[in-house]
């Protein structure tokens, strides 16, 4: 894989979500009022998403780092990628 190669994904809808990914949606919508653009690619593979926020709940609860430090590793990775977004 080349250092700029992209995966491009639509977003899904809640009315176009399967319905694994559709209740995951619904939940993060309730919660922040609107579907994080991440949540909405991932959702593609409701697996994906799943897994995924199953990891981010982890560390955030037992990372054993402060919410600041949370958050810098989360932007460190960001950069690492290449984020443009984050």
């Amino acid at each position: 894989m080349t250092d700029n190669a992209r995966l491009s994904l639509l977003p899904v809808t809640l009315e176009n979500a399967d319905p694994r990914a559709k209740a995951v949606l619904e939940k993060a919508k309730a919660s922040v009022g609107f579907i994080p653009n991440m949540y909405a690619g991932m959702a593609n593979s409701p697996g994906l998403l799943q897994s995924y926020l199953d990891g981010y709940t982890a560390f955030r609860a037992h990372s054993g780092l402060t919410p600041a430090e949370q958050e810098v590793v989360f932007l460190t990775i960001s950069r690492e990628n290449g984020c443009d977004y984050c």
